[in-house]
């Protein structure tokens, strides 16, 4: 018998982060409030990744931002594919 894993909650995995640098803790902070105030979450993360994508351009991250950043833009081929299957009929 398989049993299914629970995926991950992206609030509580947030809750657990805190970074030096108060400008990536900014904006994990936000992501927090605007997943607690039930913002889709694909949309909390693509702005987080937003966020993090601009301190990267300007040399601006620390290394754990940039792991984070990294997390975040790792491709989930389940969601990924859900995400699109309408578009394919």
């Amino acid at each position: 018998m398989t049993f299914l894993k629970k995926k991950p909650d992206l609030l509580s995995y947030l809750e657990t982060i805190h970074l030096d640098a108060s400008v990536e803790q900014a904006l994990v902070d936000r992501a927090i409030v605007q997943l607690k105030k039930k913002t889709y979450e694909r949309r909390v993360i693509v702005t987080l990744a937003s966020g993090f994508r601009q301190l990267a351009l300007e040399q601006k991250i620390s290394k754990a931002g940039l792991a984070l950043y990294t997390k975040l833009q790792k491709p989930n081929i389940g969601d990924d594919v859900g995400l699109t299957a309408g578009l394919w009929f």
